[in-house]
């Protein structure tokens, strides 16, 4: 990697040593001539969270790039240069639905130079064109608008005003980070069905007082004026206008064929605020059918816990479908449950029992998180430790196992007692234990089937980690083989899976009697809809390896 070449790349023939007029310069360059872009998302082309990569595309290529390339970039320049430089994490808000992504959603600088400390960030769309004072209350007007620093606690908030209305664009903490940091979200923004960048193509060079974008078809010229406001006009683009738009506008040849994409952002009925994407208690028990059980008015009991667990697995399904859609999927509160609840779809085992976890705990029980092996019915083998997780609950005197993410699981609550035999919605379980290993077992006609085994050593949420990244990547999980949805019915069970709608009936003692409906490719979204209440924002691919 060679600084004269980014200095050539963002036109400018040399750098004097660090100060805050050689910083400010650097910084202005670097919005002026390197665009905010998804267009490798959209041209088969992944972006990888590493700087000569990151470097070969923005200076040798002459590309442009999302927030961890322009600033990654950017952060070895300082380095480079002298700088003393620092990487924060912030929290973009979403101008369509008005909530803020996660955490590490988007990567900010600061430079501690000559007694202050200042916000950088060359790659933000509508963001700062030169340093900014990280300050409580600095207000200042660049050539890109109008912008001010607030702070509520320890949570920042970069403004920009618009006309005469202060409009967050993102929030952060001070806590450093680390680049490695946003490697699992610089995945989740180039995969997600809900990530901005996936849903729209877009190019976005700022200009003196002026932006140049190119979104989907269109290409937006703005004129930004005195005291926030601004003037837009649209063109029109053919598809074949575009590869040559973006040479002469932006500067840029891709090397894939270009599909163009402007997908409105989904926004669900029960967002209304800032606030609202948090977690709350009372939007889950509507959504699992007990709008009656309002949260204030529930304490812990095991009739409560008995009604939660099962109409629980009765309205949410248990389903791999995130795999087949491009969705990544996060072991994160919050990120599943404006899946399970505001999406209003199913998940796997760490999604439905991490959610059913958090409940729990609002609601005054007191789980405890352990693991399980499951077994392969085909192979007989069971897999690798923390491959299913299980929640616990003391309650009346007992300890009950709680399981609301495995297809054939339990409907109710189960004691934790050795050798206990139950009917529950027609199916029959029980528990065996050899040595300090605890088996759960289901009875089919006849025989004994182990569902899983487990122990009893406690475990943390965030120990399921690495094997919810495996599940849904390694070739060889049941989840990336097999395209699914199951849905616990009172006394049945309804799945897709592949190409084939299956209806199970269970009969006492352990029987069941099944119907198997083919489907076409084209029925499948009708099917889901209909039979599951699911919607995908991404294009499914049928998969039952």
């Amino acid at each position: 990697m060679d600084m004269k070449a980014y200095l050539q790349r963002v036109n400018l023939t040399d750098t004097a040593p660090p100060s805050l007029a050689a910083l400010r310069e650097l910084h202005r360059h670097h919005v002026h001539s390197v665009p905010t872009e998804s267009l490798s998302i959209h041209s088969g082309e992944k972006i990888i969270l590493d700087i000569p990569w990151i470097y070969n595309k923005i200076v040798v290529r002459r590309r442009g790039g999302f927030c961890y390339e322009n600033n990654g970039l950017f952060l070895w320049v300082l380095q480079q240069l002298g700088y003393k430089t620092q990487v924060l994490s912030a929290n973009v808000r979403n101008i369509f639905i008005g909530i803020y992504g996660p955490p590490f959603d988007h990567m900010i600088l600061t430079v501690e130079l000559e007694g202050r400390r200042w916000l950088c960030d060359v790659g933000y769309g509508e963001g700062i064109v030169e340093p900014f004072p990280l300050e409580d209350g600095w207000e200042e007007e660049q050539d890109s608008g109008l912008y001010r620093l607030r702070v509520e606690g320890d949570e920042w908030y970069m403004e920009r005003k618009e006309e005469e209305i202060w409009r967050s664009l993102f929030k952060f903490t001070l806590e450093e980070k680390k680049f490695e940091d946003f490697q699992e979200m610089c995945e989740y923004h180039q995969t997600s069905p809900s990530s901005v960048f996936v849903r729209k193509s877009f190019c976005s060079l700022q200009l003196p007082r002026a932006r140049l974008t190119y979104m989907g078809r269109r290409l937006i010229s703005t004129q930004y004026t005195k005291g926030g406001g601004s003037v837009k006009t649209t063109q029109e683009l053919t598809e074949e206008e575009i590869p040559s738009l973006l040479n002469d506008k932006f500067g840029i040849v891709l090397n894939g064929k270009l599909i163009p994409k402007d997908e409105n952002i989904v926004i669900p009925n029960q967002l209304q605020s800032d606030d609202s994407s948090k977690p709350d208690l009372n939007t889950y028990l509507q959504r699992v059918g007990l709008p009656e059980f309002m949260a204030p008015s529930m304490q812990p009991s095991l009739s409560g816990l008995r009604a939660v667990h099962r109409h629980h697995l009765l309205s949410i399904p248990f389903e791999s479908l995130s795999m087949h859609s491009g969705e990544k999927i996060h072991l994160d509160i919050c990120w599943i449950y404006e899946k399970i609840v505001l999406r209003k779809r199913g998940g796997f085992c760490f999604e439905n029992n991490g959610l059913y976890f958090w409940v729990l705990q609002q609601l005054g029980y007191q789980p405890q998180v352990i693991s399980a092996k499951v077994r392969d019915e085909v192979t007989g083998l069971y897999t690798p430790p923390l491959s299913h997780m299980l929640l616990l609950v003391e309650l009346e005197g007992r300890r009950w196992l709680c399981d609301v993410g495995f297809g054939e699981s339990i409907l109710e609550p189960f004691p934790l007692e050795a050798g206990w035999e139950e009917e529950q919605g027609s199916c029959v379980y029980r528990l065996r234990v050899e040595g300090d290993e605890w088996y759960m077992e289901r009875k089919e006609e006849e025989d004994w089937r182990s569902l899983y085994k487990f122990t009893l050593e406690e475990r943390t949420y965030e120990d399921f980690r690495d094997m919810c990244e495996y599940l849904q990547t390694e070739p060889s999980s049941f989840f990336v083989r097999k395209c699914f949805c199951t849905l616990r019915l009172p006394h049945g069970r309804l799945t897709y899976m592949g190409h084939r709608l299956i209806s199970t009936e269970y009969t006492k003692g352990g029987g069941s009697v099944k119907t198997t409906q083919e489907l076409n490719e084209e029925e499948i979204p009708g099917v889901l809809r209909d039979k599951f209440g699911i919607v995908l924002s991404g294009k499914l691919i049928p998969k039952n390896d």
